[in-house]
């Protein structure tokens, strides 16, 4: 297995508090920890959470996707997501991990759908990689699955390509493809006309949230869960989404087997309102970072020469309801009202997270004044 071992360097510095650099590693115990991983046969990369290749080099590494459900589920749905195009041919860009010692706390959404997301759901996810978070809860069949940012939340007595549609959302910014629903922004699934499609496609088809939009394949897994295919031009905004890493070991099945406990992040939360981020707290934990999901806004890393480092994309205006009725999905994309966050990689000098809502600034949170320490669970 080849392994990013991410790491916070102890250095010398006056101008800092005594304690500044206690939770940082030195050249000695990222050493040994290199060294023990490599005995079990493994690769490492040693990349400094402080250097500016952060981003770069994640950016070329692999989609992580963590499980909160028992082996034998996570393997299962991992099993049906790897025979879907395109990622049955892209295996070795994907990872996949499950944590069963622990049982998130759903709630049921309005009470229409399953929603899993909460603090201490991304907290504990932390102690793997996960760019995606899914939750396999099992609720009666009219209950809806769900998709906020990052945590898909699955009612397992859904149609196994459920998961699929939710990733869609998540990770491709897809919107729903049956009719009626919101359209969120930046989308490019549905089009205001056919010669709008750029790309290869299916085909041409009236409806795509709005009777008035279009999409590119007739009975797609965006609109029905009857379907476990996305259509041509949907796939090719997937790959375009798919980070890639030459020669990574293809992962055949979910595992467990890995720390994250020499890392740290900054922990965001704030709420989104009528185009206003407003912050509610910001902590320092322990643990892997981990992406936000994809959709219109991004945020970037201000440093104190001024310097930037570009961050990855979230969503946290909508929550997408699926299930499937008599001939297509039934479910709704809902405005939501609660708090959301963000994991951001601390950074040496950072000053200031920067957020952005289609390339306008609409929120900018002083990060030198995060005092918090993080905690062990």
């Amino acid at each position: 297995m080849k392994i990013a071992l991410t790491y916070n360097l102890k250095q010398k510095d006056e101008t800092k508090p005594l304690d500044y650099f206690s939770e940082f590693d030195s050249q000695e115990t990222i050493n040994a920890i290199s060294a023990a991983l490599k005995s079990k046969g493994h690769s490492v990369d040693l990349v400094e959470v402080g250097q500016h290749n952060l981003f770069s080099y994640f950016k070329n590494n692999n989609v992580d996707i963590v499980f909160f459900s028992p082996k034998e589920n996570a393997e299962k749905y991992m099993d049906f997501f790897l025979q879907t195009s395109p990622f049955d041919k892209n295996k070795g860009r994907l990872n996949f991990y499950y944590i069963d010692s622990y049982k998130p706390a759903c709630e049921l959404y309005k009470g229409i759908a399953i929603l899993c997301y909460s603090k201490e759901l991304i907290k504990k996810a932390s102690s793997c990689p996960n760019d995606i978070i899914v939750v396999l809860d099992t609720q009666r069949s009219e209950i809806r699955s769900s998709s906020y940012m990052n945590v898909l939340s699955i009612n397992t007595n859904h149609e196994l390509s459920v998961l699929s549609h939710e990733f869609g959302h998540s990770f491709a910014n897809l919107a729903e493809e049956y009719v009626p629903a919101k359209l969120p922004r930046g989308i490019k699934n549905c089009v205001g006309g056919c010669e709008n499609f750029d790309g290869e496609k299916d085909g041409c088809f009236e409806g795509c949230s709005d009777a008035n939009y279009f999409r590119s394949v007739d009975a797609g897994v965006m609109r029905t869960l009857n379907s476990n295919n996305y259509g041509i031009f949907n796939e090719g905004l997937i790959l375009k989404r798919l980070e890639i890493i030459q020669n990574q070991k293809i992962t055949g099945r979910a595992i467990s087997e890995i720390s994250c406990t020499n890392q740290n992040y900054y922990l965001i939360e704030a709420s989104y309102n009528e185009d206003k981020i407003e912050l509610i707290d910001k902590t320092i934990e322990k643990g892997c970072i981990g992406k936000s999901g994809a959709g219109p806004f991004s945020y970037e890393i201000q440093k104190t020469d001024s310097s930037t480092i570009n961050g990855y994309e979230f969503n946290p205006e909508f929550i997408f309801t699926d299930a499937q009725g008599e001939t297509q999905i039934d479910g709704s994309v809902e405005k939501y009202g609660g708090n959301f966050l963000l994991k951001i990689p601390i950074i040496k000098d950072s000053e200031a997270l920067k957020i952005y809502r289609e390339n306008n600034l609409i929120s900018e949170i002083n990060l030198r004044d995060t005092g918090a320490r993080a905690c062990l669970t």
